[in-house]
């Protein structure tokens, strides 16, 4: 009798439990389903991203002029309306072809005792040409990385002294351009020079780790908004995992978009092994784990005038930026209700 009381306990608290599995389950995914289902539309471009982030920066931003000057103050004035940032400028004077100029890097860093950071990037200047805007080229990817840092504000501050996590870390990049023709010391001032820099810098109250190895992934954006925008896996060895990452992020996303989007998926499945020369190459060069997120092939507008507003995709644009904020999430554990 008394086995039998024991084997009935036994079966009801596996029973509960398998049950209490499957209820959890479910609850998760329903929490997972909802969570895709808030960006079932793709909003267009009358929104504060276009009107408030991105505009500003569609104008001429040469490295050492007035529109360069004044587009690094938008993005300032951007990360400190936040007052969660700790922002730094790497400014420095450099000969180029065209003589010597000023480039300044901008690091907002959420929490810069941090170990452990997750690098967003993109560069701010635009190519020395007459009436070269440079709307991919990079005020798009400048504009996401706003973007995100006002989605996320009241969460990340929540963060901001949390060594649990890693923190995050946004560098803009001046200089990337060539003033003349691309080469090894005619493109990419200003992250040859911080990359250098922050190998020889330590993270704050840390006496044995620099600031370079504090990198976990560096994450780098570039030439994005046209239509038809592809990303490529450029570096499955080390990044792979997070790239896949994307494509599955992505792959809900279609999902749950409403029938009438008919948005294509821009995380293709094709796997290169060549490195294209961008801001990233300096910080690969110090073994940092990169995941370049740049179009492949490159948009037909690039380093044309067509390179404008005219020509953006707001589509994909609003498609990019969900990906990234549910990313984001997911890499930061960051606990937010998106609607």
């Amino acid at each position: 009798m008394v086995y039998y009381t024991i084997l009935s306990f036994v079966i009801i608290l596996y029973l509960y439990g398998y049950f209490h599995l499957v209820e959890t389950r479910r609850t998760n995914d329903t929490e997972k389903h909802n969570q895709y289902q808030c960006f079932s539309t793709l909003s267009d471009k009358s929104d504060k991203f276009h009107t408030k982030l991105l505009q500003p920066l569609l104008i001429k931003r040469v490295s050492g002029t007035r529109g360069n000057a004044q587009v690094r103050q938008h993005i300032i004035s951007t990360l400190q309306s936040t007052k969660i940032w700790n922002i730094e400028y790497d400014t420095f004077n450099s000969v180029t072809p065209d003589g010597i100029v000023k480039f300044t890097n901008i690091i907002a860093t959420l929490n810069p005792t941090a170990t452990h950071r997750l690098v967003l990037a993109c560069h701010y200047d635009s190519k020395k040409l007459p009436h070269f805007i440079g709307a991919t080229d990079s005020a798009v990817p400048c504009a996401i990385l706003l973007d995100l840092v006002i989605y996320f504000k009241q969460q990340l501050a929540q963060r901001k002294q949390n060594n649990k996590y890693p923190t995050l870390q946004l560098i803009f990049f001046d200089g990337e351009e060539a003033v003349q023709h691309w080469s090894k010391t005619d493109s990419l001032y200003g992250s040859r020079h911080l990359a250098t820099k922050m190998r020889h810098t330590n993270v704050q109250e840390q006496q044995d780790l620099n600031q370079i190895d504090a990198m976990d992934i560096f994450i780098l954006l570039d030439l994005i908004g046209n239509k038809n925008l592809q990303f490529v896996n450029l570096f499955n060895r080390t990044t792979g995992k997070y790239y896949k990452k994307l494509q599955e992020i992505e792959t809900q996303l279609l999902r749950s978009y409403d029938n009438t989007e008919h948005q294509q998926a821009i995380f293709s499945s094709k796997t290169y092994n060549y490195i294209i020369e961008d801001d990233h190459v300096p910080f690969l060069a110090f073994d940092v784990p990169i995941l370049h997120l740049i179009a492949v092939p490159f948009p037909s507008t690039w380093h044309k005038l067509t390179d404008n507003e005219d020509n953006l995709d707001f589509r994909s644009i609003n498609h990019f930026r969900n990906i990234m904020k549910l990313f984001l999430k997911k890499y930061l554990h960051i606990k937010k209700q998106f609607c």
